[in-house]
């Protein structure tokens, strides 16, 4: 039987977000031809699932919540106001978000 809800929330993105994703698309095509087209791929799918239930993922300082992409070091950062989700970046795991971007935003 198939799920007809409508997603309950919409996305907002910070004007940083497209750079990050730019910069991590590059990075995996660098790496290997089709690469970053997968991370494109799990980034939606992703997406598509916070714009579902974006509370499933707990809070990891302030207000943030993080989603991790599936098969790649990567975490969208987002905070939710009322029925709106809004990503602040898209960042490497191993990059400390303090120093990326936390200080500037929130």
């Amino acid at each position: 039987m198939k799920n007809n809800k409508k997603p309950l929330y919409k996305l907002i993105f910070s004007p940083d977000v497209e750079s990050d994703v730019k910069n991590a698309y590059n990075y995996y095509n660098s790496v290997l031809k089709g690469l970053g087209k997968r991370f494109k791929n799990e980034l939606k799918k992703q997406l598509i699932l916070l714009k579902i239930n974006p509370l499933t993922n707990s809070y990891r300082y302030d207000s943030v919540r993080l989603a991790t992409i599936n098969h790649f070091p990567y975490s969208i950062h987002y905070t939710i106001n009322n029925k709106q989700i809004v990503v602040h970046a898209i960042i490497c795991d191993y990059r400390n978000p303090n120093e990326y971007w936390v200080k500037d935003t929130l």
